[in-house]
């Protein structure tokens, strides 16, 4: 269109938006849950909370929160908010333009997110002044959003978009201007508006198919942004009521399987459980309805308690570093925010005894995931983690279970204890992760070379004093892990005549048949022969895309690769032992 008809485009496009708020206003039915509360900021605490919020800062768990809060918001001051949109582009071979776009909004957001935390939790003009500018560039770079046809590539991060500037309008919401405000609303009514009606009032999106990771972290997004807008933007009842519906109908009763896992993967458990909380959070404080109770048995979280394996410390984290079976951005960090949740509302004090294993709570989660274009994906947490962290329930690793088997999975772990650092062992089909000492000693890919033969259907059972897993069902080949508790160690035996190979991380050293740790923890080849030990030949590259767009890594690392032959009957016996 000319330039010269830009204005008039602009107008009509706006009055056919108010026009259809209106009659959404007129038409919406009564919500099951009435707004009480209507302040700002509403969503995660109100004005009456910032007191004892603030004074929180000095005492206890949140002292940890907030120092490393408050650095990662010293961090977002030295970046510069956006002024360019990235539009989508098609064809898109390598998925290059959908994860610029995907981390680019992940990163602006979660800036946008923690600046707005940080300035609530300090009342630091600064942070205020930082997090204004980043609501209003995110509104105007991302406003064209508005204006494209929805499809689920484009409303796994525009959903983002909307709930980070939303968060970031509520809670900051005394540092902008009525004109501010307006533009603001406006710009999320548009986007709102555009998804409400050409993507979840779609019969795939609002049907009960429509249930696992993308539909949580698109549905709770969503109602987050309805609840920031209640009374201010007339359709937002209507997009509550639609939510709340989706959420009792399809996303708490089935976004799970019945056995606590998550069938697209462990990370998708955290991911799935963080957004079923930002919105269950805020619904309950804006509107007093209350869904925790009701839905305790499917806010299961017995895949972090089984993963969990030791400390998490300040920095960018490796595969499995301290959640077995799990990618670097998907380690304790990930989780722990969740967890101090889930404490808070359920009392279950080995939540909160694993939650403070991380010591980096508070943080912008940074990662290795940047796109060749520059784009980092970053995740907001740590602000969560400070209001959702409750020191009046102690934590104690108590459990008496300490072995887990996911069918719906097939994966199984089995821990010796709630000490950080002490052995875990996890399978998933043929892929093996054993912890030892606060680190990874033995890393099995799951290739076709080490993967058992036949079907990889596993079983566990554990007295007690020892836990077995078995992998493979094929007497010709099979793969079982046993961890002795009282003998403080881990048997892997893996039978077959192909060699094995497995890599390991934290700088071991070679000694004949054994691998020996710093630490004193030890790995020894009991049966069949240690052949080959390269301590730098394994390295991974990231990758996204099925592969197609491999990333910048900013951490690379190169881990030693073992291969162990069999015996002559056919056997690898390796034993894992750490030091009392």
């Amino acid at each position: 269109m000319h330039a010269k008809f830009e204005p008039f485009r602009w107008t009509c496009r706006h009055l056919r938006f108010v026009a259809l708020s209106l009659l959404a206003l007129l038409v919406t039915p009564l919500s099951g849950a009435v707004a009480t509360n209507l302040n700002h900021p509403r969503l995660y605490f109100t004005t009456n909370d910032l007191t004892a919020l603030r004074d929180g800062r000095h005492t206890g768990t949140r002292a940890m929160i907030w120092k490393n809060l408050a650095e990662s918001a010293d961090w977002c001051l030295t970046r510069t908010p956006r002024e360019k949109w990235i539009a989508p582009i098609s064809p898109d071979p390598r998925y290059e333009n959908l994860y610029d776009r995907f981390y680019a909004i992940m990163g602006d957001l979660a800036i946008t997110e923690h600046l707005s935390f940080a300035y609530a939790l300090s009342g630091d003009a600064r942070y205020g002044e930082a997090a204004r500018q980043w609501v209003l560039a995110s509104c105007r770079a991302w406003s064209h959003e508005a204006d494209n046809k929805p499809d689920g590539g484009k409303a796994y991060a525009v959903s983002r978009l909307l709930k980070g500037v939303a968060v970031g309008y509520d809670i900051v919401y005394d540092r902008f201007t009525e004109v501010e405000r307006n533009e603001i609303r406006e710009t999320l009514g548009r986007i709102g508006h555009n998804y409400f009606t050409d993507y979840f009032s779609t019969a795939t999106i609002a049907g009960p198919g429509f249930h696992t990771h993308h539909a949580i972290v698109e549905w709770a997004s969503f109602g987050v942004t309805a609840l920031a807008l209640l009374d201010e933007v007339p359709e937002a009842q209507a997009w509550l009521d639609t939510t709340t519906r989706k959420f009792e109908e399809h996303l708490l009763p089935n976004g799970l399987a019945p056995d606590g896992a998550q069938t697209e993967g462990s990370t998708f458990w955290a991911s799935t459980m963080q957004y079923r909380l930002f919105y269950m959070d805020a619904l309950r404080r804006v509107t007093g309805k209350d869904l925790y109770p009701r839905f305790e048995k499917q806010m299961n979280a017995d895949l972090a308690l089984a993963s969990i394996a030791c400390l998490k410390l300040p920095g960018l984290d490796e595969h499995h570093a301290n959640v077995v079976l799990e990618p670097s951005y998907g380690q304790l960090d990930y989780y722990a925010p969740v967890l101090l949740a889930l404490a808070r509302e359920y009392r279950r004090p080995i939540y909160q005894h694993l939650a403070r294993w991380d010591k980096s709570l508070g943080s912008l989660q940074h990662t290795r995931y940047i796109t060749p274009h520059g784009e980092e994906l970053l995740f907001e947490l740590g602000g969560y983690a400070y209001v959702w962290n409750d020191d009046s329930l102690r934590a104690k690793g108590d459990e008496q279970k300490l072995s887990w088997h996911f069918p719906s999975v097939d994966e199984a772990y089995a821990r010796r204890s709630w000490r950080p650092g002490d052995l875990l062992a996890g399978i998933r089909k043929a892929e093996v992760v054993i912890h030892a000492g606060g680190q990874t000693v033995l890393i099995q890919p799951g290739t076709t070379t080490n993967a058992p033969i036949g079907d990889s259907i596993m079983s566990m059972t554990d007295n007690g004093r020892r836990a077995l897993i078995r992998c493979g069902t094929n007497s010709i080949s099979s793969l079982e892990v046993e961890l002795d508790r009282h003998g403080n160690k881990i048997f892997l035996r893996r039978f077959g005549s192909a060699a094995f190979q497995f890599w390991s991380q934290g700088e071991p050293g070679r000694a004949a048949n054994e691998l020996r740790w710093a630490n004193g923890t030890k790995l020894i080849v009991r049966e069949g022969k240690l052949t080959e030990w390269l301590p730098e030949d394994h390295s991974m590259t990231l990758s996204v895309g099925n592969g197609l767009l491999p990333l910048k890594d900013p951490n690379p690392k190169a881990h030693s690769l073992t291969t162990v032959l069999p015996s002559v009957g056919g056997r690898v016996i390796i034993e894992i032992r750490q030091r009392r």
